[in-house]
């Protein structure tokens, strides 16, 4: 369970901290990791966005709101990861099922999320860029992915 919640820092960048199962020294590193990969992630996007002034000047506020509502989002996968690493050694078909339909209400928010937020980057920005930024947005969360995948056992 150790390793799982280890693995969460990766996760919970984009995750408000909320009252679960977590210690408060692993909250404290929660945040200082969503801070430090939330750099990383602004940082790439200055580097492969090039945008002029006008751009730069409506999206950056815009991108801020589109990451509070991923963060939002989010909040619902480190719920299951942490309910499966709270119930893995005892899994039950109930809890199994649960945490199933939990995980796709999480894919289906973010999804909507996504949707919504490129509306309004293609009201401020050309569909090219827009379609980079989600290139590099989708490049950063299949890293964090992997590395969570790589650290969380199957259930048996």
């Amino acid at each position: 369970m150790k390793y799982i919640l280890s693995l969460l820092l990766l996760l919970l960048f984009t995750t408000p901290l909320k009252a679960q199962s977590l210690s408060a020294e692993a909250a404290a590193d929660i945040e200082k990791s969503r801070v430090v990969i939330n750099d990383k992630r602004n940082t790439a996007l200055a580097f492969n966005m090039s945008f002029s002034e006008e751009e730069s000047a409506a999206f950056w506020p815009l991108y801020e709101k589109y990451r509070d509502a991923m963060s939002q989002v989010g909040s619902r996968k480190l719920s299951v990861i942490i309910d499966y690493a709270n119930h893995y050694e005892e899994m039950t078909q109930d809890k199994a099922a649960d945490i199933l339909r939990r995980y796709m209400i999480y894919e289906e928010q973010a999804l909507k999320v996504k949707q919504h937020y490129i509306k309004k980057f293609m009201e401020i920005l050309p569909a090219t860029k827009v379609t980079r930024l989600f290139q590099i947005e989708n490049r950063m969360d299949a890293a964090i992915s992997l590395k969570l995948a790589e650290g969380i056992p199957l259930m048996e």
